[in-house]
């Protein structure tokens, strides 16, 4: 099925639940206790086993296009440098000086032949090897080899840098999307570039990971924003292994899924939202770009940090055209600040208050059920795939 009948069975879907008063919905309703956002303990379990051994979205194929580049970045604690080396090849490594622990490069991105240590100047090739020991002869007697930087699995694939924050371990592409590989090909994101990123703050990670997965607060929380455009909950899900594709409608679903499939317009009628499991949400649009919301743990259990990074096919030229850019991330930036995670944060504030034992996620909240059944088990000391959530 190619991305235009994919789109119109979403539209048609869509366009069903929108005449019958549904939407896609799970067997029953899910309560998950308070304390589920408020454990510090749980929420290092979720550090340690998800965020510290699954492959996580670390940095696009834009910001990375040639030998030489490299970012720099801390997650969950840890230090991480990513570069592609002249072989064409993205590699990640702790960025932590082999000699006394220092960072060798700091946070950001740039370009540089070596990655060289600011404190004692000892120097690391594209691969991590470290080539140069300053003033040698004073240093002592020390074999280089082997004494390089610690590499962490990467991969590179639909335009997506994806490293696992534990030496030694594998990321099989293949095993980990499934058939969301090819969902995310299809936007052909290796050939877009990263125009412009910020970052905002809020409660408990998964507290701020539910809003992206829930249409069902359109019309309450975002009357004059989201919900100008879009239906409040008329959803559809699909389920690609941990990873989810959820379809919006927006209020011409109706006759937009009227016309005949050879005059629709791709992306007509409805958004596709995809988050790929543990942290990445993707609003993104064939052929033109859009927002990605990476989403990390915070320092403490009831802090996460959201990086929104904003893409397009075709960087801005004209400054009619930066202008429409700089709107469309200045009203991302403030839908989620001013409207989602002020509601969070109030949501943290009520949950550690003990006023309520539980929260109750319905029949329609098929993406928030669906989001914390993989948490648990991936939370889990080992994965039996027999065990795996099949909602």
């Amino acid at each position: 099925m190619d991305r235009f009948e994919d789109y119109n069975h979403i539209a048609d879907r869509l366009a069903d639940h929108a005449r019958s008063g549904t939407t896609d919905s799970a067997p029953g309703v899910m309560r998950m206790p308070a304390s589920y956002y408020l454990d510090p303990a749980l929420w290092t379990l979720e550090v340690e086993r998800i965020f510290k051994r699954l492959p996580l979205l670390l940095a696009f194929t834009g910001e990375l296009r040639q030998p030489g580049r490299y970012k720099a970045t801390k997650v969950v604690g840890v230090p991480v440098v990513m570069i592609r080396g002249r072989d064409g090849v993205v590699r990640a490594f702790m960025n932590v000086c082999r000699h006394r622990g220092a960072r060798v490069m700091e946070e950001g991105s740039g370009k540089s032949v070596r990655m060289v240590c600011p404190y004692h100047a000892w120097a690391y090739d594209d691969r991590g090897s470290l080539v140069k020991v300053a003033d040698p002869d004073k240093f002592g007697d020390f074999d280089v080899d082997g004494e390089g930087l610690t590499e962490l699995p990467c991969a590179e694939v639909a335009g997506m840098i994806l490293v696992s924050l534990t030496p030694g371990a594998v990321i099989d592409v293949d095993a980990w999307l499934g058939g969301f590989r090819e969902e995310l090909e299809k936007l052909e994101m290796d050939k877009w570039e990263v125009v412009a990123s910020q970052q905002l703050e809020t409660a408990n990670w998964k507290l701020a990971h539910d809003g992206y997965v829930d249409g069902y607060h359109i019309a309450s929380l975002h009357p004059k924003t989201i919900a100008v455009f879009s239906q409040s909950n008329v959803l559809t899900y699909d389920a690609f292994g941990p990873h989810q594709r959820i379809g919006f409608a927006h209020h011409d679903i109706l006759p937009v899924t009227g016309k005949p499939a050879a005059e629709r317009k791709l992306n007509d009628g409805l958004t596709v939202i995809r988050t790929l499991f543990p942290h990445v949400s993707l609003a993104v649009r064939h052929g033109e770009g859009g927002v990605v919301s990476q989403l990390f743990p915070g320092d403490r259990h009831d802090r996460s940090v959201t990086t929104q990074v904003f893409l397009a096919a075709k960087a801005p030229e004209t400054e009619e055209e930066k202008a429409m850019f700089d709107a469309r991330t200045k009203l991302l930036h403030d839908v989620v600040k001013y409207e989602d995670y002020a509601t969070v944060d109030g949501v943290q504030e009520g949950l550690a208050s003990g006023a309520i034992p539980d929260v109750i996620f319905g029949r329609n909240e098929v993406g928030n059920q669906r989001l914390h059944q993989w948490i648990a088990y991936y939370s889990r000391a080992s994965q039996d795939p027999a065990d795996q959530p099949t909602l």
